[in-house]
């Protein structure tokens, strides 16, 4: 069985030669990038990457395009800030062994300001990220999205962890949090969920509950409650924007 690694890029020049040096192990590599104006492209041919440049329709869609580009059986979906570790890559090496009628899901590891974080709900996040090509698919909404088995594949798990470099320093994390609170408060208007004004006080409070206590989120330190604060921030930002526009049809 024959491996592909897809990575979907923007503007990724910092990132971009780790992730895929990282992924040299598979039988090819396909970057599908989405006309990026920094060497993104040029640092991942000269690394012997398979590059295609169209333009993005969404994370998902823009995942399972790379997966129709791609030649192998199987195929590991990562991001370009991420880096697959040597133990990682011995067990996709035994999984892609195995019947394609499973996929898997990796166990991530998020660093931030340098520190690998361990509790949050950042660790552990485990995501399916290995699956045999043409039996699932991404979903595709606005943010967040998942893989969806077509047929009835058996949900394994792989241990050994993916490396994601999401947030070298607070203003990247500050910055990444508002584009996927406007991405999300536009999820919320086309549901045409009703958002109430209780919504904008109590939601954010709750995840800062849930992040800093609930989820063990004081055992990282300050970082762990600068974490917690901005998952609340970025809540309220999302349910302010969705009520101020319902307030706007009013």
């Amino acid at each position: 069985m024959k491996l592909s690694v897809t990575i979907i890029t923007l503007n990724e020049e910092q990132n971009i030669e780790c992730a895929v040096r990282s992924a040299q192990f598979a039988d090819e590599i396909v970057v599908l990038d989405s006309f990026s104006s920094d060497r993104t492209v040029n640092i991942a041919k000269q690394l012997g990457a398979k590059v295609y440049q169209e333009k993005f329709l969404g994370y998902g869609a823009q995942k399972n395009r790379a997966a129709e580009l791609a030649q192998g059986e199987w195929i590991f979906s990562m991001d370009a800030d991420e880096e697959i570790s040597h133990q990682l890559k011995q067990e996709i090496s035994e999984a892609i062994k195995l019947k394609p009628d499973r996929y898997f899901s990796i166990n991530r590891q998020n660093f931030f300001a340098h520190s690998w974080i361990k509790h949050g709900g950042w660790y552990p996040d485990r995501i399916p990220r290995l699956y045999p090509k043409n039996k699932a698919y991404f979903s595709n909404p606005e943010v967040h999205e998942n893989l969806v088995p077509k047929d009835s594949l058996l949900a394994l798990q792989l241990n050994a962890p993916l490396y994601h470099y999401s947030f070298p320093t607070f203003e990247s994390q500050v910055l990444t949090n508002l584009k996927f609170a406007k991405l999300g408060a536009k999820k919320l208007r086309q549901n045409n969920q009703n958002i109430q004004l209780w919504a904008v006080v109590v939601r954010p409070f709750w995840k800062f509950i849930e992040c800093y206590f609930l989820k063990r989120g004081f055992l990282d330190g300050v970082l762990g409650l600068l974490i917690a604060f901005n998952a609340s921030y970025s809540q309220f930002m999302k349910y302010s924007l969705a009520y101020l526009k319902e307030e706007e049809k009013k």
